[in-house]
């Protein structure tokens, strides 16, 4: 089992944490954001938390969560990943429109198209894509991206993000979809792709309403993309946020959803390393690769 971090993200980085808060730099930008987990004292003087530009109330019975601005900042403003550019907003639900943990797998996706050859443009399907993290640093390597989203506000993000990095308009198809029935669909044109990353929720409604569970539902999208796989796929990664699922339990599930594929499962915890060198979980992940 892996406790996964990103190895290089200068404009990112966990100041604190404590006290069920996390203290961040979003480039210069300085946040305080819940995070229920954090049930231990903060490390770092008040006064260094009280440098925060903004901090996220959460809700309680008598209203709704907002962000309490402490100092003036750009809204939205732009930080940067390997030469890939993003948008940060202040979102109602305490997010910026990345999440910082992904970087690690976008590091290993680049590690693992890194041989491709210069004219080589592999085709990779992103699911529950949101605001297009994977998506663009993909892109920006030349891939050729599918990316699929029930939210239109996300998509909207996410294509703006694009626009940014000036990125030719065929490097991503927008798909604003129920992900379950892009995937049957793309079953039955013979669609295949030579990696795919999902980022499925706990609990969500696609376009038309529909329900997503994932203990009920990733099962079936599992088994339908490993049969969207090229036979010179070079990964399927499946990160998870649902607090009643675990590692183990997605490497269960991918092992024997890829068992006739050769290559390897790893699996672990997606963390952040605050400055301190503590490490804090942000969520579950399991890994396909092969070459």
């Amino acid at each position: 089992m892996i406790l996964e971090t990103f190895k290089h993200f200068p404009d990112f980085e966990l100041l604190d944490t404590g006290d069920g808060f996390r203290l961040e730099r979003w480039g210069d930008a300085v946040l305080q954001r819940p995070d229920p987990q954090i049930i231990w004292p903060k490390s770092r003087p008040n006064h260094e938390w009280n440098n925060a530009w903004a901090i996220f109330k959460s809700a309680s019975e008598e209203n709704k969560g907002r962000w309490e601005i402490k100092k003036p900042l750009p809204n939205p403003w732009l930080i940067e990943f390997d030469s890939v550019k993003f948008l940060l907003k202040l979102s109602p639900f305490k997010h910026t429109g990345l999440f910082a943990e992904q970087a690690a797998q976008w590091e290993f996706m680049l590690a693992k198209i890194r041989n491709k050859s210069e004219n080589q443009k592999l085709k990779i399907l992103n699911l529950f894509a949101y605001t297009g993290g994977a998506t663009l640093v993909l892109a920006k390597a030349g891939c050729l991206v599918t990316h699929v989203d029930a939210s239109k506000p996300a998509i909207t993000w996410a294509n703006e993000n694009h626009k940014l990095n000036t990125l030719p308009a065929d490097s991503v198809r927008w798909i604003l979809d129920d992900a379950v029935k892009f995937v049957r669909r793309e079953l039955k044109r013979g669609a295949k792709y030579d990696g795919i990353i999902m980022d499925p929720p706990a609990f969500g409604h696609g376009p038309t309403g529909k329900t997503w569970k994932f203990n009920d539902d990733l099962p079936g999208l599992l088994n339908d993309c490993t049969q969207l796989l090229s036979d010179n796929a070079k990964f399927l990664i499946i990160n998870g946020y649902a607090t009643n699922s675990s590692a183990l339990a997605l490497n269960n599930l991918l092992t024997d959803a890829v068992k006739n594929l050769g290559g390897g499962v790893e699996f672990g915890e997606l963390c952040l390393k605050q400055k301190s060198q503590r490490l804090i979980s942000t969520g579950i992940f399991a890994r396909w690769s092969k070459g």
